[in-house]
């Protein structure tokens, strides 16, 4: 279908078209692509195996088909499109409800650049064939509080939303693919099931993984902390689900992977703890006002960032 090629689309606000983002990610490109997720002291090579698929006396992330509303955001940086840097499927997001039906939600670290959001990213097919299309970023919105991957109290704003332009063929991303409900939870003791999409380097299929486990406290901060294998780099940005019906591809978000040093402990990717600890933050006043400053378009400053209570 010609209207899948994104020619003659309108630009977005920094002059990159649908025509320019299929042009730059080709599939040599996307498969040659670095990916720089999660800090990584290690170098380890594409490619290399993540851990067991099961951990005895853990729960251990699963490989799924996808569901609609969560994806991948894939991001360029520089001038031009077509020789800025070049980088593989960085973080995870999901679609979000919004009254303009095209919100996404991911980190607060992942946030920036040129990026595309692919919703249920499909690693064999090119982009202009993906199940549900390709949507560009033409927004961001962070707490301007927030220091990328800190260690300090602001990793409690590691969130961010992100505006996207229409599909190719003109339609709005929540209404191709739905949109989850997000859902303020008291305490820091919940289940939840976790899903994102590992970086290629530790997951060669290049498929979606969920957890299902019971969340706990970060002690010293407002986040929550899963213990699961396999949650590998790349993850960053994905929801955590309270609830979710699988058949619809939709659900009650009340968390994203995201929060101190990134989303994970401060340890080499050698270290077991890198891909079995992973942490979201609690979503508070700060980030409901985000969510509907995002809805609208502003970027009101909310003030210094202080702790709340436990």
């Amino acid at each position: 279908m010609t209207s899948r090629t994104g020619q003659g689309a309108a630009p977005g606000g920094d002059g990159w078209s649908d025509g320019d983002v299929l042009g730059f990610w080709t599939p040599g490109r996307i498969s040659s692509a670095t990916d720089p997720g999660r800090p990584d002291s290690d170098g380890v090579p594409a490619g290399t195996p993540g851990p067991p698929a099961s951990v005895p006396g853990m729960p251990s992330a699963e490989h799924i088909p996808g569901i609609a509303s969560v994806g991948v955001l894939f991001t360029s940086a520089g001038p031009d499109p077509t020789t800025g840097e070049m980088r593989a499927h960085k973080c995870s997001a999901s679609v979000v409800e919004s009254g303009g039906h095209d919100l996404i939600l991911t980190a607060g670290h992942c946030a920036g650049g040129r990026a595309v959001f692919v919703p249920k990213y499909r690693s064999r097919s090119e982009l202009a064939d993906q199940p549900y299309g390709f949507y560009r970023v033409t927004d961001w919105f962070v707490d301007d509080q927030y220091v990328r991957n800190s260690k300090g109290a602001v990793s409690d704003l590691d969130y961010s939303f992100a505006r996207l332009a229409p599909s190719a063929d003109g339609r709005d991303v929540q209404d191709v693919v739905g949109a989850n409900h997000l859902v303020r939870k008291p305490g820091y003791r919940q289940n939840v099931t976790m899903l994102g999409y590992p970086r290629v380097g530790r997951n060669p299929s290049d498929r979606p993984v969920r957890c299902a486990a019971r969340s706990g406290p970060l002690s010293g901060f407002r986040q929550m902390r899963v213990v699961c294998a396999g949650m590998w780099g790349g993850v960053s940005g994905g929801p955590w689900f309270s609830d979710v019906d699988w058949g619809a591809g939709t659900g009650e978000i009340i968390g994203n992977v995201g929060g101190y040093y990134g989303g994970g402990m401060d340890v080499p990717e050698s270290d077991p703890r890198y891909n079995q600890i992973t942490y979201s933050p609690v979503y508070g006043d700060r980030f409901f006002r985000l969510y509907a400053d995002a809805q609208n378009g502003r970027r009101p400053h909310y003030g210094s960032y202080r702790q709340p209570k436990s």
